[in-house]
């Protein structure tokens, strides 16, 4: 990461992360999309990198069955554009996916990831588990999943 101990990765409510989700997965579109179906739950976990006050990276984890068990679904992970590539995206995931653990030990997690980032989910130990998709209006998808504790990126 570049900008040192002024980002710190924490959770947050969703109020806070909408305006990243809208710039980066629904530009050009009404700020509705990026406001999704769970959101409100009690249950659902909103994690944010931020730096000087500023969501920098963004994600969602809204408990949703996978395969007939209880599991989280990872939702909206966006990075601002200024700071991709710099790990933060890799270190709030890693933020999120511990503290969740705390929770619920072991759990399964599951995504519809874009292709084009697919392989930065596949670096955590995610495995695409479907043919690609399209998601009617934000292009090619594939489904993923992890399970137990494959957060830590390989060497």
């Amino acid at each position: 990461m570049t900008s040192g101990d002024r980002i710190v990765c924490r959770r947050v409510d969703v109020a806070t992360i909408l305006p990243l989700r809208h710039r980066v997965l629904r530009p050009g579109r009404p700020v509705e999309t990026a406001h999704f179906d769970g959101d409100e739950a009690d249950t659902t976990r909103h994690y944010a990198a931020v730096l000087d006050g500023e969501a920098i990276a963004c994600l969602t984890l809204v408990a949703a069955a996978w395969q007939g068990h209880d599991a989280w679904q990872l939702r909206g992970m966006a990075t601002d554009d200024r700071h991709r590539r710099t790990g933060i995206g890799s270190a709030l995931l890693s933020h999120a996916l511990a503290d969740v653990d705390t929770v619920t030990p072991g759990r399964p997690m599951w995504c519809n990831a874009r292709i084009e980032v697919a392989d930065f989910y596949r670096h955590h130990g995610w495995s695409i588990v479907s043919a690609p998709f399209d998601s009617a209006g934000i292009g090619p998808h594939v489904r993923m999943e992890r399970h137990a504790r494959s957060d830590t990126p390989d060497p």
